[in-house]
């Protein structure tokens, strides 16, 4: 073991602690008589061995256990809860005390030895093998702490060193970092250049940090930086600018005589005083990065505890709505749309209504999210169908059409047209084409060929299709070139400003004339007076609904309406 410490050519750098010059002399004769190279300090006291410790790095600490008034145990305590170096340590004693020992033990010590039978082969012996120990210790502590690619601290690190800042109360900020545009790089040229990138990246944030903080690799391309005494979203938002610089630099790449450029998105979490944890801490400047992802490449987004209120509200809502499709919470009501020059009912728009335990009686517009979440969106979507449907077939009215609202996620879903082929044929009594299916136009579809394909095999199975609240959206003529509808539903607004604004009469008119040139039925929403019902009959709208004809209501009241309008305008 000597020799193999003596062929690297190291010289081990001991530090000897003990009170007693008698006892230091002894010590140091004894590592004269080795063959390995050592470089001795001392030190009499706790605080003169500190000091030396904090200033340098020692390979082996040989402390007494009794030092004057003190106890060498809690220099042993100082140097695994102060000190961030790793260091082997020995204790000696002139005691026997095998409690001493097992504590000495439990506070890191690699040996313990007794004074009255050291000898000098025993001491070396037990330097060279607590330093080996703690260098093994040291690889694993390495391992565990750094990333492996680029040298940086990894998560454990981080979390450690924030949950300090935090304990004392240091005013602090992290910075959630994910590169933009890396993927391209791995897929162009290969994941050893994207090693490179991610290497050259993390020495230029290196380069810009102080030494009081902390920068961490804690996935692919997502870096962390803890820095320490920042008081202010100003100040820390200026030295992130400086950073976002330093990572939109381009990188050359000399093997494919090229450049190529990243960017980066940054949610940032200042540390506060509010009896918060680092694991907590850290998740909201991962949050507020996704959400400055969202926004663009380049942008620094710092948390919001309002927006983290409502994300957390959002979650609630979701979770209480899969709850409620479970325990049969959401109910449809139904309004009539009737031909208002021949008083002759056409069709009911099924409508959601969501009966919370706690909230009451909530309408769609109080949980829209919900309703347009991928998932519990979808779910809820299906049970719409299945509802209307089935109570349509109750019903068993002849030409009658049901109008169900759609949300967009639901019609792009996965086999949405095979589902809704499989329900129509688990209902032959029902011909399809007494359905029909409203598209928000408000709503953007974010891939306008994949609606038209949708909404084309729908209409195969001989579902009609409408376009809901037409002219507020941006792409209505699009849509009505693409998509293969059979109505147009004018939204409300324009109807109940009809009577008092110009503007919105002309609209009305424009798309009466849309309507009738591309052969569409067209219904108006929104009509609450005989004026209004009036005035759309001379403008060339015959179809409508509203609070006028009637409001909104539940399957058994729906059915006495129908009977009871039947009754008045002797329709049989």
């Amino acid at each position: 073991m000597e020799a193999t410490i003596n062929d690297t050519g190291h010289i081990l750098k001991l530090l000897l602690v003990d009170d007693d010059d008698v006892d230091r002399e002894r010590m140091r004769r004894m590592l004269s008589k080795s063959d390995i190279e050592t470089h001795v300090l001392e030190a009499s006291s706790i605080e003169d061995s500190m000091a030396y410790l904090k200033e340098g790095d020692f390979d082996c600490v040989i402390v007494d256990y009794r030092l004057g008034l003190n106890s060498g145990l809690t220099l042993l305590n100082h140097i695994r809860t102060i000190l961030e170096k790793r260091c082997a340590v020995i204790m000696v004693t002139g005691l026997g005390d095998e409690e001493v020992a097992a504590q000495a033990m439990r506070l890191g010590a690699s040996d313990y030895l007794l004074k009255s039978h050291l000898q000098s082969t025993q001491l070396i012996r037990a330097i060279i093998s607590s330093v080996h120990r703690a260098e093994i210790d040291k690889k694993l502590h390495d391992m565990a702490h750094y990333d492996n690619l680029t040298g940086l601290a990894s998560r454990p690190l981080l979390l450690e060193h924030l949950q300090q800042a935090i304990t004392h109360e240091e005013s602090a900020a992290v910075a959630f970092l994910d590169l933009d545009n890396f993927k391209p790089v791995n897929d162009n040229y290969g994941h050893d250049t994207g090693d490179y990138v991610l290497v050259t990246i993390a020495n230029r944030l290196k380069g810009l940090l102080r030494k009081s903080d902390t920068l961490a690799r804690i996935g692919g391309d997502e870096f962390v930086l803890l820095l320490r005494d920042v008081s202010s979203k100003k100040e820390c938002d200026e030295f992130l600018k400086q950073l976002i610089d330093l990572v939109n630099a381009p990188i050359e790449l000399e093997a494919f005589d090229c450049h190529v450029q990243v960017s980066a998105s940054i949610g940032v979490a200042l540390v506060s005083n509010d009896s918060l944890d680092a694991d907590t801490i850290l998740r909201r400047a991962d949050q507020t990065m996704y959400q400055a992802k969202n926004l663009g490449n380049n942008n620094i987004l710092f948390f919001d505890p309002e927006e983290e209120r409502r994300q957390f509200a959002r979650r609630a809502m979701l979770q209480a709505a899969e709850r409620g499709i479970v325990n049969n919470e959401f109910e449809l009501h139904y309004q009539p749309q009737i031909n208002m020059v021949e008083h002759k009912l056409i069709g009911v728009e099924a409508l959601i209504r969501w009966n919370h335990p706690t909230m009451g009686f909530l309408y769609p517009a109080d949980f829209t999210e919900v309703l347009e979440h991928p998932n519990t969106g979808i779910l809820i979507g299906e049970w719409v169908l299945q509802e209307a449907i089935s109570q349509h077939a109750l019903w068993q009215i002849k030409d009658l059409m049901i109008s169900v609202n759609i949300a967009p996620a639901h019609l792009l879903s996965k086999d949405f047209v095979q589902r809704l082929g499989l329900l129509l044929q688990s209902m032959p009594d029902i011909n399809p084409q007494s359905l029909e299916l409203e598209i928000l136009e408000t709503v953007s579809i974010c891939d306008i060929n994949q609606a038209v394909e949708v909404v084309k095999a729908c209409c195969q199975l001989g579902v009609h299709v409408a376009l809901d609240d037409f002219g507020t959206g941006y792409a209505s003529l699009n849509y009505l070139k693409k998509l293969p509808l059979n109505t147009l539903k004018i939204d409300k607004g324009f109807v109940q400003n009809l009577l008092i604004n110009q503007e919105d009469r002309s609209i009305v008119k424009c798309i009466v004339a849309l309507s009738q040139a591309f052969h569409y039925k067209l219904i108006a929403e929104g009509v609450e007076s005989l004026e209004h019902e009036q005035t759309l009959i001379e403008m060339g709208c015959q179809h409508g609904q509203g609070y006028f004809i009637a409001k909104p209501m539940s399957a058994d009241k729906m059915s006495t309406w129908i009977l009871s309008y039947r009754q008045k305008h002797q329709l049989h």
